[in-house]
């Protein structure tokens, strides 16, 4: 697990650096008309075997939980699953296999 014990072992909390670009990646990669790019993102944590990242979404009491799979093709908005609880995510990120 994380240091803090929130995410399985896989999963690893971004640090300030990567959670910049990480963030300006996601920006970079969705297309105007799709929802998460009209709200607030914070990308938060980064599977160890993959390319997926796990953001926040929203603003104020509207926030989901996110897993954005960069694993597809550059011509295809990224896989993005919703969770809008973080048990629901929780139980997402022990599921993840590669």
């Amino acid at each position: 697990m994380t240091p803090s014990g929130l995410f399985p072992e896989s999963w690893l909390l971004v640090s300030a650096d990567q959670r910049a670009a990480l963030e300006k990646l996601l920006a970079g990669t969705l297309g105007d008309d799709h929802p998460l790019a009209v709200t607030v993102i914070a990308a938060v944590a980064r599977c160890a075997g993959c390319d997926t990242v796990v953001y926040t979404a929203g603003q104020g009491r509207e926030l989901v939980w996110t897993m954005v799979s960069f694993a597809q093709s550059a011509h295809v908005d990224p896989g993005v699953a919703v969770y809008p609880s973080f048990a629901g995510l929780r139980r997402a990120m022990t599921a993840h296999a590669h």
